[in-house]
């Protein structure tokens, strides 16, 4: 066979899997792109939108019309913007004030059904026809009839666009004029005093203006007053504005109509909708704003000049920065993530101050449930520190997915967490390139753990990442203590620490008075460079014999007692004294003992000090605040993780008593605060699990409820255990019954 050369056949088959992908199912996207058409063929000269809607039935056929009296399209023009795939035809690339930059968006109507494009312009009729497959009819330009003109109602110039649409749900009236007025990528032209958007339901004849108004909010941060320094771009420039929104919204980024976000917009279009890397965050709610960047239409068109003229492309801008899907800016491209930083640099200050200010409410927590709340706490903390590890052993999270940080040999994770009588698996992770097969271990010192399946083990494919290697070590504990995990393979290598803790069992939670002085537990694990308060309880004979006053001391220098003397007050809640002393943790895998004297008395408690606590940090209150719907907000702060019960929402008011005081230890108190902190909790876990690193990567929902019933059922269970023990199940059942008075429910 000789050789042969061409392009490849792009058919009718891929053609309507491109153009249902961009569209998505969603006639709001077809919409947006006949609206900002109309928008850009207009500029800044006033000018009139119609959109027409055929309601249907569900499966019957039903049309959309979208109407202008702009510039219009000769038949040249129209064969040059539609026909032309991919083609460079909207202007974008020589600068010109429009949205279009990708040469598909016409062309992905056809996702809903044939679509007619008919135009005047200049005294001449054109008429395009394309169906689903790409196939399209072009008419031969004519000269406009005056029942042409009447039938468009285009008394000189426009165009109107007729998308048939099959197969697809027509949205209710009322709920589309919501979509297309909230949208973010249409905010701007609904705002524009030079733009009348209608919408007229053809059914009935009901005509409404769309209208957008963007609120009057306070300004937190004008351009006047920031100067982004985007870094790696010294000619880029951006405009931020972030004003404080009069409420707290807690809408996700998939939501387009959320009024929370920065809008990212170029010369002309919006982008996208972003809290960038706080969209997590429960208080980046408060904020919304605009980060006007026309640089991002100077990447896109060179990076379209660069391939149209075979040229390598810059590694500034490497890949294209607009998505496929209009969706938004593609997150990999260095030029966004330079530009998040600049903007988080500001942006984070913001948010922490709400945080900070959220913590200032108070808490009506007895002593009594705050001890059970700290023991709940440190539990959880164990189990959510291993369900994490697990996830990012098998999702690889700490790797880039773009290949940009793939690593020579690592271990995941690199600091292991065992609990006597439970096996561990560690994933080694292998750059391909470096042509091994197998590598071997060592444990240093041994007799710690002991390697299950041998000292040298052999590489295969990732399952999930197929330009990776890896292997797996099971580890099981044999001793309390830490080694030093590591893997090597001629000059490379990689290593992990290894700390065995006890078992963990499930403690039930019995608040009785002590009876001699003791620190509340007797081993803490602090992490490196952090403080921890520790509590000391002593009985009311204690006291009475030897004072308030107790002198604290650490064996160790470099675990520091913050305050060598501490003073014991009453609590009636425990019916017993209680002090409380911090210390701070200066040098990493240092002991120490605490020694409390009261008088002739001792107390002690040992420390350890390690890379990080028991897993996150978690730490469970109960606020006397209402966040809208939200039962309960979970921020971070540092390695703290802290969970925020919403006393004053209604259901937690119901079952707390009448105010003042409210009863936080009533048994149904107790009860709903498990089934809150647990569902957080998870919460927390399915985020790590199923990342939406894209914004628009589907989630199997079957697979995601699954494994929610499954991590609730477990943390269900500690929580229940913790807050509400058998022993008081016991006094419950055998309390005397209230005869419940039916009437009075009505």
């Amino acid at each position: 066979m000789k050789q042969k050369q061409g392009q490849l056949i792009y058919t009718g088959r891929a053609f309507h899997q491109d153009s249902t992908e961009a569209m998505g199912g969603d006639i709001v996207r077809a919409l947006i792109e006949t609206i900002t058409n109309a928008d850009d063929a207009y500029g800044d000269k006033f000018g009139k939108i119609m959109i027409e809607i055929e309601h249907r039935r569900k499966g019957n056929p039903w049309k959309v019309v979208t109407k202008d009296r702009a510039i219009g399209m000769s038949a040249l023009r129209m064969e040059e913007a539609i026909i032309h795939l991919g083609g460079r035809t909207s202007g974008f690339e020589n600068g010109a004030n429009v949205r279009g930059n990708l040469g598909r968006g016409s062309k992905d109507l056809a996702a809903f059904g044939k679509v007619s494009f008919e135009s005047i312009c200049d005294d001449e009729y054109a008429h395009l026809v394309l169906d689903t497959n790409g196939n399209y009819t072009l008419e031969p330009p004519r000269k406009p009839t005056a029942d042409d003109r009447q039938q468009l109602g285009i008394p000189r110039n426009g165009t109107v666009v007729t998308i048939n649409v099959t197969g697809h749900m027509c949205p209710q009236h009322e709920k589309l004029i919501e979509k297309l007025r909230k949208h973010y990528q249409l905010r701007d032209i609904m705002a524009d005093p030079n733009r009348e958007v209608r919408l007229v339901n053809l059914n009935n004849g009901i005509s409404d203006i769309i209208r957008f108004s963007f609120p009057d909010l306070p300004t937190v941060l004008s351009p006047e007053l920031v100067e982004l320094v985007i870094e790696g771009y010294p000619n880029a420039t951006a405009l931020l504005t972030i004003f404080r929104n009069a409420e707290r919204y807690d809408d996700p980024s998939s939501d387009h109509l959320r009024p929370a976000g920065l809008l990212i917009k170029g010369r002309r279009a919006i982008y996208e909708n972003t809290l960038f890397r706080f969209e997590n965050s429960p208080h980046a709610g408060w904020f919304s704003g605009r980060v006007e960047c026309p640089y991002i239409d100077q990447l896109a068109a060179e990076y379209d000049r660069r391939l149209d003229a075979s040229e390598s492309q810059d590694e500034t801008n490497p890949i294209p920065i607009i998505t496929r899907r209009r969706d938004g800016l593609q997150k990999a491209h260095p030029f966004y993530r330079a530009l998040a930083t600049a903007i988080e640099e500001y942006l984070g200050p913001l948010i922490a101050d709400e945080e900070r200010k959220s913590r200032e409410h108070s808490s009506t927590e007895s002593s009594r449930l705050r001890k059970s709340l700290d023991g709940l706490g440190r539990d959880l903390s164990k189990l959510i520190d291993g369900h994490l590890r697990e996830i990012d052993d098998v999702g690889l999270s700490q790797i880039d997915q773009t290949g940009a940080n793939l690593p020579t040999v690592k271990l995941i994770p690199e600091d292991v967490v065992l609990y006597m009588g439970e096996d561990k698996t560690v994933s080694v992770i292998v750059n391909p390139e470096i042509g091994i097969s197998e590598i071997d271990i060592q444990c240093d010192p041994g007799g710690v753990v002991e390697v299950l399946d041998g000292l040298t083990i052999a590489l295969a494919p990732h399952r999930t990442r197929p330009d990776l290697l890896s292997g797996q070590i099971h580890l099981r504990p044999l001793l309390e203590d830490q080694t030093m995990l590591s893997v090597t393979s001629s000059s490379y290598s990689a290593v992990a620490v290894v700390e065995v803790r006890p078992e963990r069992e499930i403690e039930e939670i019995e608040v009785q008075p002590v009876e001699y002085l003791q620190f509340e537990r007797n081993n803490y694990r602090i992490a490196w460079t952090r403080k921890k308060a520790i509590r000391i309880l002593a009985p009311l004979d204690d006291i009475a014999n030897h004072g308030t006053e107790a002198s604290i001391t650490s064996s160790d220098s470099a675990i520091v007692v913050r305050t060598g003397r501490v003073t014991f007050l009453f609590d009636e809640e425990l019916e017993q004294y209680v002090s409380e002393v911090t210390v701070e943790a200066r040098k990493l895998a240092s002991q120490a003992t605490l020694t409390a004297r009261l008088g002739g008395l001792e107390a002690i408690c040992r420390i350890v000090v390690t890379k990080e606590e028991e897993g996150p940090s978690l730490a469970i209150k109960i606020v006397d605040k209402a966040e809208g719907e939200n039962r309960a907000l979970v921020y971070q702060s540092d390695s703290q993780t802290t969970i925020e019960v919403m006393g004053f929402h209604p259901i937690m008011k119901r079952y707390r008593g009448s105010a003042p005081p409210y009863r936080n230890d009533l048994p149904t108190t107790r009860l709903l605060v498990a089934e809150i902190v647990a569902e957080q909790v998870v919460r927390m876990i399915l985020e790590r699990k199923f990342p939406s690193s894209s914004g628009h990567e589907p989630i199997d929902a079957a697979l995601l409820y699954s494994e929610h019933r499954k991590y609730l059922t477990e943390y269900l269970t500690r929580c229940h255990k913790y807050l509400l023990p058998d022993s008081q199940l016991v006094q419950i059942f055998d309390a005397p019954q209230i005869p419940v008075d039916n009437d009075s429910l009505m």
